[in-house]
C-alpha cells in the first residue's frame, strides 16, 4: 500500500545491509579505501573499525566482501560474536568452509592453519571480519591476538578486520599486546546534513522514484532528530512514509517527522 501510494517498486527505508542501497559518503569512502589498503597492500593483520549504533559499519563489512571476493579472497563475515575462544575458533573454521569441525582446539588450530596455508599457496587472501566486535569475551580477544600468529616471513595468512561501539576501543585498551597489533584504526562518522539529503534522495532513486517525496524542511528535522545515523534516519523516513499515506497528504511535511520521531522516542 506505501509503496504504491508513492509510486514505489520496494521499500527504500530498510535496515538491512542491500547494497543495492549503498551511498557512498565522504566517511565510508575513508573507511574503505583505508580497509582495503590495509587488507591488500599492507597485509597488516588487524583493522578497527569503530562507529555509533547505526552508523553503517555492516554496510562497509558487506561493501568490502563483496569486493574482496571479486578479487578471488575468501570472506566471512561473524555477526553474532558471543562466543568463547573455542567457539570463535570453531566458527572462523565453518566460515571458511570446513563441514567436519574437530573437537578439541589443537586439532581445531592445525586445521585452520592448514586450510590458511593452502589457500595463501592458491594466491588467495582470507579476511575474517567480526561485526559487533565489543561483545567478545576477554578469551576471544585473546585468541584473536594468536591468530595473528599465524603467518609466513612476508605477510599474515589471516587478515581480520573488527567492527563494533565506540566502547570496542576501551575494551581494547585493556590488552597491550592485541593493540599494538592495529595497523588501521577508523572511526565511521554520521553523515553531514548535505549527505542526509542526498542519502534519502539516492535511496528513493534506487527505490524507483525522481518524485520530491520529503519537503526540504522534513529533510531539515529529519538530520536533526537523526544526527545523520543511516539507521535512524531509514526508521523515521520509513515510518513517515506510512504516515504520511494514512494521512493522504502529497508530500512528507516537518511536523510529520517530528511526530514520528516523538513515537520512536529519537
Amino acid at each position: 500500500m506505501v509503496n504504491e501510494y508513492w509510486d514505489l517498486n520496494r521499500k527504500p527505508f530498510s535496515n538491512t545491509p542491500d547494497l543495492d542501497f549503498l551511498f557512498r559518503s565522504d566517511e565510508f569512502e575513508e573507511g574503505y579505501a583505508r580497509l582495503l589498503y590495509n587488507i591488500t597492500e599492507i597485509c597488516g593483520g588487524l583493522t578497527l573499525i569503530t562507529g555509533e549504533i547505526g552508523s553503517g559499519k555492516t554496510f562497509l563489512a558487506y561493501a568490502l566482501k563483496e569486493h574482496l571476493e571479486k578479487e578471488n579472497g575468501v570472506v566471512s563475515i561473524i555477526t553474532n560474536p558471543k562466543l568463547s575462544s573455542m567457539q570463535l575458533l570453531k566458527t572462523i573454521l565453518r566460515k571458511l568452509g570446513k563441514k567436519d569441525v574437530p573437537r578439541y582446539k589443537i586439532k581445531v588450530l592445525n586445521q585452520l592453519e592448514e586450510l590458511l596455508v593452502d589457500l595463501n599457496n592458491e594466491n588467495r587472501p582470507v579476511i575474517a571480519m567480526i561485526d559487533e566486535a565489543q561483545i567478545l569475551s576477554l578469551d576471544a580477544l585473546r585468541e584473536i591476538r594468536l591468530l595473528l600468529n599465524i603467518e609466513t616471513s612476508e605477510k599474515k595468512l589471516l587478515q581480520l578486520v573488527l567492527f563494533g561501539q565506540p566502547d570496542l576501543k576501551e575494551k581494547i585498551e585493556r590488552f597491550p599486546q592485541l593493540k599494538q597489533r592495529i595497523n588501521i584504526r577508523f572511526h565511521l562518522e554520521p553523515l553531514t546534513r548535505e549527505e542526509t539529503n542526498n542519502y534519502v534522495k539516492h535511496r528513493l532513486l534506487v527505490s524507483g522514484t525522481k518524485r520530491e517525496i520529503f519537503k526540504p524542511a522534513a529533510l531539515d528535522i529529519l538530520y536533526k532528530r537523526s544526527k545523520g545515523l543511516p539507521r535512524l534516519i531509514n526508521n523515521i523516513a520509513q515510518n513517515a512514509l506510512f504516515v504520511s499515506c494514512a494521512e493522504g497528504v502529497k508530500k512528507v511535511g516537518p511536523d510529520i517527522i517530528e511526530s514520528v520521531a516523538d513515537d520512536l522516542e529519537i
